[in-house]
């Protein structure tokens, strides 16, 4: 009786709003025929609905009609029996990124058409998130995309790519712990919170598992460098239904030994002389009088004792050297990684208990170690930033070298550009912890079929650097004045360089408490043109970040500090609805959901969603939705932060330190979200897809440059700029999507062709990155110049051709990515880029499947973009975009039973 009541109350609550849908649907009731369940997807879009666990059957009184089970799916707080719903839901099965030949979940994740730009990998040099791995939806920076795991919240990577973006570790995931990973492809603020603007990811791991699956594979690249090393064991025993319970235990390893520049034929001689715009970026020596400045000067000159091993060449603007002198300059390609030595453990255990017939209990465990380790070339000996420890800022430092040096025979005291004969490399511990349990459930009062689901999550990602063989200032311009080291032959003078270098450390620790309520029903109550849903939620969080130096940063002993500080916690409570109402007999659905979130730090916002649902015909189907949102500033922007790192600065693009501040009087940025798109089946095997969408991002939060606190080195050059986070102005997006898929079964064989492909019509900044106006950085490189940005091409595609045969199956793949312009003072272009890859898979051994494949068959290196050739970039390329994996080979098997 008490559950009767409260189904009359949830009735009553939402009648306001039925109103307006009832009016609308009035001229359809004396059309309506008898109220049917709705229709499943035929053919092979029913083969390729999501698994999911499966709801209460649909109501019939027809005992010849086949009962339809309701599915879960991302984005929908209500269960439903159709393949699509009221956003585009794409989904990722394990056996698609298997039959890719993608090394790791990452790099698959990566590849897919809505991560079109502004996303970084462990491949990123000079990253403030070493060793992490994101993705960005629809060219917004990671921090505007929500990964879930089992629809659960986690805690971030602890530390920020680019000193800006928080994003959920894709290397936290191993391959055999997935069962699918589901892609909204659509802003889903209203379900899921305010970091949901530019879509939501759903990892979806494996659970109810029975039996026993070994996994092992090797691959490498032909081009040299290390392998690539994978084991994995995945085991369950009991039977839910059954048994009452089921375990299912999974644990992997990882390792790759990366590769460097010296591995790669475009990167090897470090020199892109014979490019636009190019130039040599081998490392250089050379004297400067700091009284002359860069007009006159003592190059390196065969009298001013040329370090071992150095060539001695003209100078050249891109080396920084004096002009009408020379330089020294060294090969140092094999001390830059280009791909990091990675190692990766990970363990998790999922149980399921079977309280009565319709209640199970859940809890899971699952913990991942990533060690990561980064070679970033020599420690330089040049212009650099000292901290102070009294005033806690950095100031301008350089290096002289006396005229009584007896390793200087000019005669003149002279600042010294140089390096140390040793590698400065970054080691990076990343842990991520979670524990999730919970009750779920269903229940049935009267007509209505009820999902209720409880549960508590905490997450932490610790994360760890340390840094080695960094030049401590102090010593080393004691070591100059006294003469004692030897920098024309460092090895002569060992103890001299022992003393020179030291070492430091930075620690980060992102925690999220989760405690979350769902109940919903596909079928409240009936009207005659259908059922009406109704789901509704609550969530209440605590969320913490802390970064801090370790000790030595907070002393003057370390050249070029990582002065990144964060300090921030805060609680956020949530709750949420959807209601679906169906307008024209199952043909026509509304749907209206509506999240009010509370932030201890700066307040409330509520977020609705407006959204139609149009099936005139089983094989076709068309929605639309509009959302409004907002993010709330991350505590790198909103707290008394502080970070200093390298971005591009005015026309060329040209690399500055910057010192960015955070700032607590941020307020929330405000969002509009729209989309439109249609699913067409015209037959079993056809499936046709397309998708326009729009968002809005207004307050948007910038960085803006305060000229009065530039600090100048004494030659003149900037030394750092001082940015700070504020509400500055907007961002628009606006692009395409389409999907196509077509099976053909012949007699040799089933041959599928799909095709997944995206189109970014604009990305309109007004007021960011200190430009006036509106600017477009769509099919360009302009939010290159923005903290969170990389280059940013129009077109991004995967098309995709496979062969069964019997115990055979073979994939290719072409992988695309479009050209893009120089929008920061060059004129030049980068090229498109197309990689192929061919991979086999063999199951006629019985338990065996046996695979092999080549990526990127022709050997191409990534298009060449001159932005990326400087001293902190070397790899002629965009990072953000490419990685330079070369042919890669690989071979493997599964053993299942």
């Amino acid at each position: 009786m008490k559950q009767r009541a409260l189904a009359i109350a949830i009735r009553r609550i939402i009648w306001a709003e039925l109103a307006l849908s009832t009016v609308i649907a009035v001229p359809a009731f004396a059309q309506s025929q008898p109220a049917a369940p709705a229709a499943a997807a035929s053919g092979a879009a029913a083969a390729a609905a999501p698994a999911a666990a499966s709801g209460t059957a649909a109501a019939t009184n027809d005992k010849n009609v086949k009962q339809l089970k309701t599915f879960q799916v991302t984005g929908s707080l209500i269960r439903q029996s159709d393949k699509v719903g009221f956003q585009q839901v794409q989904v990722v099965t394990t056996k698609e990124i298997q039959d890719s030949g993608a090394k790791d979940v990452s790099d698959y994740m990566r590849q897919i058409s809505a991560n079109s730009a502004n996303s970084w990998s462990e491949s990123t040099s000079d990253s403030f998130a070493a060793g992490g791995s994101g993705i960005a939806l629809r060219g917004l920076s990671e921090k505007y995309t929500l990964v879930l795991v089992d629809g659960q919240r986690v805690a971030p990577f602890a530390f920020a790519v680019n000193g800006t973006d928080q994003f959920f570790d894709l290397n936290t995931l191993p391959l055999n712990v997935i069962d699918r990973i589901e892609v909204v492809k659509t802003g889903a603020v209203s379900q899921y919170g305010s970091d949901a603007i530019g879509g939501v990811v759903n990892i979806i791991t494996k659970h109810d598992f029975q039996g026993l699956q070994l996994d092992g594979g090797y691959g490498a690249s032909t081009d040299g460098g290390g392998g690539t090393t994978k084991f994995g064991v995945l085991a369950g025993f009991g039977n839910l239904a059954s048994d009452g319970f089921n375990v299912t235990a999974a644990a992997s390893y990882y390792k790759s030994n990366g590769y460097t520049l010296a591995d790669r034929d475009t990167t090897e001689n470090q020199d892109f002389s014979g490019r636009a715009y190019g130039g040599s970026v081998q490392t250089p020596s050379y004297f400067l009088n700091p009284n002359t400045g860069m007009t006159q000067g003592y190059g390196c000159a065969p009298g001013a004792m040329a370090p071992v091993g150095n060539n001695i060449i003209a100078s050249q603007a891109n080396a920084g050297a004096i002009n009408g002198g020379t330089v020294c300059q060294k090969n140092n390609a094999e001390d830059y990684s280009i791909e990091p030595m990675t190692e990766r453990l990970s363990a998790k255990v999922h149980a399921d208990f079977k309280i009565n017939d319709t209640t199970t209990a859940y809890a899971d465990i699952w913990e991942s170690n990533n060690t990561t380790t980064v070679n970033d070339g020599p420690p330089l000996i040049e212009s650099g930033l000292q901290y102070n420890p009294v005033t806690k800022s950095v100031s301008p430092v350089t290096f002289t070298v006396p005229a009584n040096n007896p390793y200087n025979p000019t005669g003149m005291t002279q600042e010294l550009f140089g390096y140390m004969p040793t590698t400065y490399s970054s080691t990076t511990d990343a842990n991520y912890w979670r524990a999730a349990m919970g009750v779920k459930g269903s229940f049935t009062t009267g007509s209505e079929d009820w999902d209720w689901n409880t549960g508590y999550t905490h997450s932490m990602s610790t994360v760890s650097n340390t840094y080695g063989s960094i030049i401590n200032p102090n010593a080393l311009q004691t070591e100059l004045n006294n003469g004692s080291y030897n920098f024309a032959n460092p090895s002569a003078t060992p103890g001299a360089l022992n003393n020179i270098l030291t070492n430091a450390n930075n620690l980060g620790i992102s925690k999220l408490d989760a405690l979350d309520a769902t109940l919903s029903t596909p079928n409240l109550f009936h009207i005659p043109t259908g059922d009406v849903g109704l789901g509704l939620g609550a969530q209440f969080l605590h969320e913490s970040e802390l970064i801090q130096e370790g000790g030595n940063y907070l002393t003057s002993d370390v050249l070029n500090p990582n002065t990144q500080e964060v300090a921030g916690e805060r609680n956020v409570a949530a709750v949420y609805y959807q209601v679906d109402v169906p307008l024209v007999n199952n043909i026509l659905t509304f749907s209206q959901s509506g999240r009010y979130d509370h932030y201890s730090d700066f307040g409330g916002a509520f977020s609705p969603r407006f959204a139609l649902r149009f099936q005139p015909i089983q094989q076709f189907t068309a929605y639309a939705s509009y959302n409004r949102g907002f993010r709330a500033p991350e505590f790198l922007e909103n707290t008394n932060s502080s970070n200093l790192g390298i971005q591009p600065i005015g026309p060329g693009g040209q690399d500055e330190n910057v010192l960015t501040k955070g700032n607590p009087n941020l307020a929330p940025e405000r969002t509009k979200n729209y989309n439109v798109g249609f699913e067409l089946s015209p037959t079993r095997t056809t499936d046709i897809g397309f998708d326009w969408y729009k968002i809005h991002i207004d307050n948007a939060i910038g960085t803006t440059t305060n000229p009065n606190a530039t600090v100048y080195n004494p030659d003149g050059s900037i030394s750092y700029m001082v940015n700070e986070y504020e509400n500055l102005g907007s961002i628009d997006t606006d692009g395409f999507e389409t999907t196509f898929s077509q099976s053909l079964p012949t007699k040799i064989g089933t041959f599928k062709f799909t095709a997944d492909w995206a189109y970014v019509w604009h990305f309109y900044m007004n007021g960011l990155g200190g430009v006036n106006g509106t600017v477009d950085g769509a099919g360009n490189d302009l939010t290159l110049a923005q903290p969170f940005g990389g280059s940013f091409p129009r077109w991004k595609g995967n098309t995709d051709l496979s062969w069964n045969y019997h115990a055979w199956n073979a994939d290719l793949q072409w992988q695309y990515t479009g050209p893009y312009s120089n929008a920061l003072g060059l004129d030049y272009s980068t090229s498109s880029y197309s990689v192929f890859n061919l991979n086999v898979a063999y199951t006629g051994f019985k338990h065996w499947t046996i695979y092999g494949g080549m990526n990127n068959i022709f050997n191409k290196a990534p298009p060449y973009d001159p932005l990326w050739v400087n001293q902190t970039d070397m790899t002629g390329y965009d990072q953000s975009l490419y990685t330079y994996m070369g042919r890669y080979l690989q071979v493997g098997a599964t053993y299942k039973f």
